[in-house]
């Protein structure tokens, strides 16, 4: 949402720098940045053109002579339609910029003829938005004072506002004007309206009759008569043009420029193009159809709302009107149509057309069912003075169930409990009065009437959070002891993640976090389990939720990848989902951690090998260890999506797998290098781990002794099936194992491979004697030569 610094000003008295307005907002909960317009020119002065005649070699080309203020002329060719003799202009001059600098005017020829400068439109200037021709002033001022001088350019500030869904007051400048209002302690500007009704009286040209209360509980109508058709004035079109809007027509605009500055949209048909007189609110049947103003057919369902000419469908309610009765250069006579449209049908609608326009933003987040008069009625003056014409005397106003304004109690005492401050009585009723909420005193508690633009305020809890804001986060004084039942306090069941990320960033990984919902052919990669669909996606792109935590991992690594980013490693822990095995109708939530390794070395003045799948094996290792599981064991396994992959068991639990991206996952992600993954069920790392209680183990003060062996065994057997023999035999003595070298010979033949080991041994009451320790070995090396018929070299 953008909002405009000079329209806010309209509204109320703004002192604050825009950094302060900036920051302001976003504490009150409204996340803004701002951008500050200014000129986008050099160097252009006041001219005048005192002669102009056809170019020689071109019927498109005037050659002016212009006088810019001294002694000598310039010469320059000019493309406009509109230019002639005794005209003032505004001229760039040669060695003058445009456009922010990217545009430097120098001397020229065109078409054989020498131009020393150029004589500027609006657009050229920002001004406005006409290219047609050059801009022709008017002034008293001399000739060659510079143009920012002659014309009151208003540079004006954007504000760039994030706003959340329950915050639908904001989406207009009035919403956000309220908002700064309590920022610069004033009180808004209300508008004036000096509307004359005229005529025919509106029941007597129209009939209208909601027939889906559900879906619109308000319906209001006004008829404009002798209307004319035509462009916006300046002033209109700045102020759309500042927001980012285009001018389309003064009734059209107008009606743009009210959504944009009160926040309810509403929307005008050409009066003569519907036949019956007869509007009827109804929802569509299944399979409908209609072609809306983008020109495109829809088919649609029975969750959209219609507003039909008698049976025949002319809008989309609260998203878009239909074609044949949009506003045209000949409509004369027209019908505004300002609703309060159900939120929830209005999103329905919208997102199964994958449709989104300013209307139906607004409606999908709650518009002020008691804005739609005032709004109406500030249109119906605004085309009166923009396209002329008469009102209509009357309103249509369908209005069956009135909707109650929101009343809430609030207690004192309870807010500062809650909130861990002092508020005074007089203070809390002057942040009610900044949120233009009135109250009256009943007992002890405050009942307030809730404006009918908040409703997101319902509880008491609501309005307590709003006084938190106006208070100011930061004002909340800190608490350093903490009062409340022992019963509620719960187990945290997340307690490892934080130390997994300790683990892991401490090791030279990256955090990464992706969104939890993507496009659903990445969601078959890595997992043969049914994901789970949404039955109203943002976009195709997002339209499942996520079966594994590796796709948005291998998205951030082609990011990085092709951003020249080498030898990183990226985790991320967070939720997946999959279809439940008993219901359909349920999903099964599990926390995963994923982790990746982009394997290449990075540049350093020592050569560094390029990380494996032995290196990684290790790290995976280690950090299994270090959140207190053993009795780990690899086993090969295929999964889905990996070459060269194994599960991981802790005794005979599985708790996830690891491997290498495979080529087609890599083609598919568009990686170029060599990624290897690994992935854990974290629930399952957390129920392992709580098994096994951990206790302190003081450091030895005693020295280790050290023994090597080295062994012949067959190529089938694992390394890691000897290290567990070799701890079985070992007693609490030994400490470690560690396999230094691999080998293999001819001459051990082609079915054996050597394995060597340095085996650590300490005591922690006594120093080891020699003979202990070969005791040891000795008997190792039978168990070693029993189990695998090893050889000892």
């Amino acid at each position: 949402m953008e909002i405009s610094l000079n329209w806010l000003k309209q509204y109320c008295q703004i002192s604050l720098p825009s950094e302060e307005i900036e920051k302001g907002l976003t504490l009150l909960g409204i996340e803004c940045t701002h951008d500050s317009q200014s000129l986008n020119f050099t160097d252009v002065v006041l001219g005048r053109v005192i002669d102009c005649n056809p170019h020689p070699e071109s019927e498109h080309l005037s050659v002016c002579v212009v006088d810019m203020g001294n002694e000598e002329n310039y010469q320059i060719v000019c493309g406009a339609p509109n230019v002639k003799k005794d005209i003032l202009v505004p001229v760039a001059k040669v060695g003058a910029t445009l456009s922010d600098g990217d545009f430097k005017i120098k001397k020229a020829k065109l078409r054989g003829v020498e131009s020393k400068g150029m004589i500027c439109s609006g657009k050229e200037l920002r001004l406005n938005g006409d290219h047609e021709g050059i801009l022709i002033l008017d002034t008293q001022l001399p000739l060659g004072t510079s143009i920012e001088k002659v014309i009151d350019f208003n540079c004006d500030t954007i504000f760039h506002l994030d706003i959340t869904p329950n915050r639908g007051d904001c989406f207009s400048h009035q919403g956000v004007a309220r908002e700064v209002a309590i920022l610069e302690n004033v009180l808004i500007q209300q508008k004036q309206l000096s509307m004359v009704e005229s005529g025919l009286g509106i029941s007597e040209q129209m009939k209208i009759d909601i027939l889906a209360l559900d879906g619109c509980p308000r319906y209001t109508a006004r008829i404009i008569n002798g209307v004319k058709i035509g462009p916006s004035p300046e002033w209109l079109i700045e102020k759309l043009t500042s927001i980012g809007q285009k001018s389309i027509n003064n009734v059209v605009d107008a009606a743009n420029y009210v959504l944009m500055d009160m926040g309810h949209p509403m929307h005008t048909f050409d009066l003569d193009k519907l036949s019956s007189k007869h509007i009827n609110i109804r929802f569509a049947r299944e399979n409908e159809k209609m072609v809306l103003l983008d020109e495109k057919e829809r088919e649609l369902s029975t969750d959209h709302l219609l507003i039909c000419d008698g049976d025949l469908p002319v809008a989309l309610a609260g998203i878009m009107g239909g074609l044949q009765s949009g506003i045209t250069e000949d409509t004369t006579n027209i019908l505004i149509e300002s609703a309060y449209f159900d939120p929830i049908v209005i999103r329905k609608g919208a997102k199964k057309l994958d449709l989104s326009t300013d209307a139906s933003k607004r409606f999908e987040r709650d518009t002020d069912i008691e804005n739609v008069i005032p709004a109406m009625d500030y249109l119906s003056q605004l085309i009166v003075e923009l396209a002329g014409g008469h009102i209509s005397q009357g309103i249509i106003d369908v209005y069956p169930d009135k909707k109650p304004q929101t009343k809430i109690s609030l207690n004192l005492d309870k807010c500062n409990n809650l909130l861990g401050i002092s508020l005074t009585p007089d203070e809390l009723i002057q942040i009610l009065d900044k949120l233009s909420i009135s109250h009256e005193k009943y007992g002890v508690n405050l009942i307030c009437l809730i404006p009918t633009y908040r409703n997101d305020l319902t509880r008491e809890v609501d309005l307590i959070e709003e006084v938190a804001r106006v208070f100011g986060y930061d004002n909340i004084p800190e608490s350093k002891s903490f009062s409340g039942s022992f019963l509620s306090f719960i187990p945290d069941l997340h307690n490892l993640d934080g130390k997994i990320r300790q683990i892991l960033s401490s090791n030279g990984f990256s955090e990464h976090y992706s969104n939890s919902l993507l496009l659903e052919k990445l969601n078959h990669h890595f997992s043969d389990k049914p994901g789970i669909s949404l039955l109203n996606p943002l976009s195709n792109e997002m339209s499942v939720l996520r079966n594994s935590i590796l796709p948005g991992l291998l998205s951030a690594v082609a990011y990085n990848e092709k951003r020249q980013v080498k030898g990183f490693k990226l985790f991320e822990i967070g939720a997946i989902h999959e279809m439940n095995q008993e219901s359909i109708r349920l999903s099964d939530e599990h926390f995963y951690l994923g982790m990746v390794w982009h394997a290449h070395s990075v540049l350093h003045w020592r050569k560094l090998p390029d990380p494996d799948l032995f290196q990684v094996k290790g790290e995976i290792l280690k950090t299994l260890r270090m959140i207190g599981l053993n009795d780990i064991s690899f086993q090969s396994d295929e999964v889905t999506g990996l070459s060269k992959s194994a599960s991981i068991f802790s005794r005979d639990t599985q708790i996830g797998n690891f491997g290498e991206l495979s080529p087609i996952r890599k083609k598919e992600y568009d990686i170029a290098g060599q990624v290897f993954v690994f992935q854990a069920n974290v629930d399952i790392l957390t129920k392992l781990i709580a098994k096994n209680k951990l206790q302190y183990e003081p450091p030895s003060l005693f020295p280790a002794v050290t023994r090597d062996i080295a062994i012949l065994v067959k190529k089938n057997i694992l390394s890691e099936d000897v290290i567990k023999s070799i701890f079985s035999l070992g007693g609490n003595l030994l400490k470690e194992v560690t396999l230094f070298d691999y080998y293999e010979d001819p001459s051990f033949g082609s079915t054996k491979k050597s394995l060597a080991y340095s085996l650590k041994f300490q005591s922690s009451d006594k120093t080891l004697k020699d003979k202990i320790v070969d005791k040891l070995i000795t008997k190792i090396l039978q168990q070693l030569k029993q189990q695998f018929d090893a050889i000892q070299r």
